[in-house]
């Protein structure tokens, strides 16, 4: 039975990606003016917000969120979510209620399109140049300094056997006690279902839900950097529990 409906997959995988480039070209210009104007942040990401729920509506994906503990805007945050699928990122959008920006790997600036949210608004990181990557994390200090939270994938690509994830890396965590501001782990359930990331692309993709759990911040005041290692494996267990009462082995 899957067989027969293997081109429908296929076809909708297409249909998600086509489907985040036709809903975001007529917002473009507003994006364009918005994130190369730093008093302009928030208005653009309440447009990304509106984006994300058009490209939703388009392909037939929803999210069903639930938060352990609200988070505070404009209180900084360093927001750690395992990495499943491209559907996180929209998602992120829609399930995480405060305002933030996100740190991704320097390959995002190469996307067409999408990359002017990476010129002012968002930090990318190449961790094959030191001065580079020394700047995206000050950066993302003097983000944290002005109670921006900062949302970072710790695992930094999608594991090719998800749910199960990748070890943590240790720089967010280490931004976190750098600046004695909380963790705060989401977890996310099912994407890798709905849109399976490599090496499973050939399965296509289907529309349908999800589910994302926002968990209690976990502070790091009075850490030192030899507390990084005891922060990042308490996040991660905290997702990988999560994971576990979902049937699943993270």
């Amino acid at each position: 039975m899957s067989k027969i409906f293997w081109p429908l997959k296929i076809l909708w995988r297409g249909w998600f990606f086509a489907a985040a480039f036709l809903t975001l070209m007529p917002l473009f210009p507003f994006f364009y003016y918005l994130v190369h104007r730093e008093k302009h942040f928030r208005k653009a990401m309440a447009l990304k917000r509106v984006w994300a729920r058009m490209h939703s509506f388009a392909t037939g994906v929803w999210c069903h969120v639930e938060v352990e503990e609200p988070l505070v805007d404009g209180q900084p945050y360093v927001i750690v979510p395992n990495h499943v699928s491209f559907l996180d990122i929209v998602q992120s959008y829609i399930a995480i209620p405060v305002y933030f920006h996100s740190m991704g790997k320097v390959q995002l600036g190469r996307w067409w399109f999408f990359n002017i949210f990476f010129h002012k608004m968002n930090i990318l990181i190449d961790r094959t140049n030191l001065r580079a990557s020394y700047n995206s994390y000050q950066r993302a200090a003097d983000d944290l300094k002005k109670g921006i939270p900062i949302l970072v994938y710790p695992e930094a690509i999608i594991p090719d056997d998800t749910p199960k994830m990748l070890p943590f890396k240790n720089s967010p965590f280490k931004i976190a006690i750098d600046a004695q501001v909380p963790i705060v782990p989401v977890t996310f359930v099912g994407g890798w279902k709905l849109l399976p990331a490599k090496p499973h692309v050939w399965k296509g993709g289907r529309p349908g839900g999800t589910f994302i759990m926002i968990h209690r911040p976990i502070p790091s005041a009075g850490m030192t950097v030899k507390d990084v290692t005891e922060l990042r494996d308490k996040a991660q267990e905290v997702i990988r529990q999560e994971l576990k009462r979902h049937g699943y082995n993270g």
